[in-house]
């Protein structure tokens, strides 16, 4: 690996439901005339992805049940998101005022189950995320792999938070293609090391997120030079199970 190169995919247009996001992409890499490499990854962030599958909720359409509205108490978050939380949710973890951490339907620790309002026109409504990403992800990649002949891995992104350090960063909610990580078994002097596990898929999904400023919208980043094993495994084995969990 001599570098790494990534490459923000300009010009995508505003997405809409049931568009064709291979297609959009394979577009998008046409008009900047880049042809595509069998180990090129594509990252892309998922409200795209969503709003292709059409996952908006108008707020103003749930109702409330007790448990919503005796979180909603507590948080002052509206017990419309409360509710639409909790469906979205495996189980709720911590809370606090304005604020609600839960394990989501995909078995990811994040906020608000994921639920998402930002950049989205229509005020009354926000976007959930994909049902299953890497099916997502699989599709993608099968729709660009047929059409450029090439076999290059995909990346579903979102942002989460950390619970020591202030700020988001991208990880992999869906992945297809690309192997999720990478065990090292010795150091530069051979000596054993244990649970020493990379998440590439989540790192290259952070770095891609380097490029997708929230704020003049670009949603898919391509990264090229990365070294990385091809696998059918997804994102879903980078999900710490409860007994290997200490902190739930």
């Amino acid at each position: 690996m001599k570098k790494v190169e990534l490459v923000p995919l300009l010009g995508i247009p505003k997405v809409e439901p049931n568009d064709n996001i291979s297609l959009l992409i394979l577009e998008a890499l046409k008009r900047k005339k880049i042809n595509l490499c069998s180990n090129d990854v594509i990252v892309i962030a998922h409200k795209i992805v969503s709003i292709a599958e059409n996952r908006f909720v108008d707020i103003g359409s749930i109702i409330p049940k007790r448990k919503a509205i005796s979180l909603s108490k507590k948080t002052n978050v509206s017990p419309e998101m409360c509710q639409l939380i909790i469906e979205n949710s495996k189980k709720v973890i911590k809370y606090k005022k304005n604020l609600i951490i839960s394990e989501n339907n995909l078995g990811i620790i994040t906020a608000n189950a994921g639920i998402d309002g930002s950049n989205i026109k229509d005020k009354k409504s926000v976007v959930l995320l994909p049902v299953n990403p890497n099916k997502s992800a699989m599709k993608i990649a099968h729709g660009i792999n047929a059409n450029s002949k090439r076999n290059i891995g995909i990346i579903i992104s979102d942002s989460i938070g950390r619970p020591w350090r202030y700020g988001l960063t991208q990880i992999s909610i869906g992945s297809y293609g690309v192997l999720p990580i990478k065990k090292y078994k010795k150091d530069l002097y051979g000596r054993s090391l244990n649970e020493t596990e990379v998440p590439i898929t989540d790192e290259l999904a952070s770095a891609a997120g380097l490029l997708m400023e929230k704020d003049i919208g670009v949603p898919v980043v391509l990264i090229r030079g990365y070294n990385y094993k091809k696998s059918k495994k997804d994102s879903n084995i980078l999900l710490r199970s409860d007994k290997n969990d200490i902190f739930r």
